[in-house]
């Protein structure tokens, strides 16, 4: 074989060895990428945006390149469905996958939408950890801030508001009292897992205050495991893999393994 052609074939090989360590599965009628590591410890991964099948298969490849195989990676392909509807179930239906799967540690790490989906998930659902980014935790303060100060929100989530208003209808609980039973904020006293909130000051889309109402609600409830942190000068949707986020990231991950940072 020539230098050329052991070359390729060598890419070829790489690219193939890469590519298997992914694979799709179906577990309740939600679908998950998943990278198969090390049983000890998963994260599920939670994008943000809305309902998108290419965002979850992102963020698993994302996280995996800094986190597989030392634990497993499942990233969920969640459904559109108002807010803390059907995509809750998704969410919840991942949780019983890495349990099924034997994993002793699950961590769940959401980005903005993902975010809020991270923190109600753990108001369902005994899980080892959270870590939300920049995520709404008061639906009922996010509407608020929208009307007043972002109304471009309710333009480009008009979907998801008409949804919840449908599924709230369908439930003949008042709005309010329903959404409210959709808000991480409203049910904090349920989240019992250690807690990590990370937030950018400059955040213009979900503001800062999303954060610190929960932080603030955990403390008045006496919960001492968790932490919030300010990140000065970052807006919405920076990364999680690089810099101080990355760092206090792998530093709350590392503490709950029992591991050093």
């Amino acid at each position: 074989m020539g230098k050329v052609a052991c070359f390729i074939f060598i890419i070829l090989s790489i690219g193939l060895l890469l590519g298997c360590k992914m694979e799709t599965t179906v577990f309740y009628n939600t679908k998950l990428f998943v990278w198969k590591g090390r049983r000890e410890s998963c994260l599920i991964l939670i994008h943000g945006g809305k309902a998108c099948s290419e965002r979850a298969r992102e963020i698993g490849e994302r996280f995996s390149d800094y986190f597989y195989p030392q634990y497993t990676i499942i990233a969920v392909d969640y459904r559109f469905s108002g807010y803390g509807g059907g995509e809750l179930e998704d969410i919840l239906n991942a949780i019983s996958y890495a349990k099924h799967l034997l994993i002793k540690k699950v961590f769940l790490i959401g980005e903005s939408h993902g975010g809020y989906l991270a923190l109600l998930g753990a108001t369902k659902a005994e899980v080892s950890g959270v870590i939300d980014a920049y995520g709404p935790t008061d639906l009922l303060a996010m509407q608020s801030f929208a009307n007043s100060q972002n109304p471009q929100l309710n333009k480009d989530w008009a979907d998801y508001i008409q949804a919840t208003q449908k599924e709230c209808q369908d439930t003949r609980l008042e709005l309010t009292e329903c959404i409210k039973k959709r808000s991480p904020y409203y049910l904090a006293d349920k989240i019992k897992a250690p807690v990590l909130l990370l937030h950018g000051t400059e955040d213009n889309i979900v503001p800062i205050s999303q954060s610190e109402m929960l932080a603030k609600r955990f403390k008045q409830l006496g919960k001492t495991n968790y932490r919030f942190v300010a990140l000065k000068g970052l807006g919405h949707g920076f990364s999680l893999l690089e810099g101080q986020p990355f760092e206090l990231i792998q530093n709350f991950l590392n503490k709950l393994r029992g591991e050093p940072s």
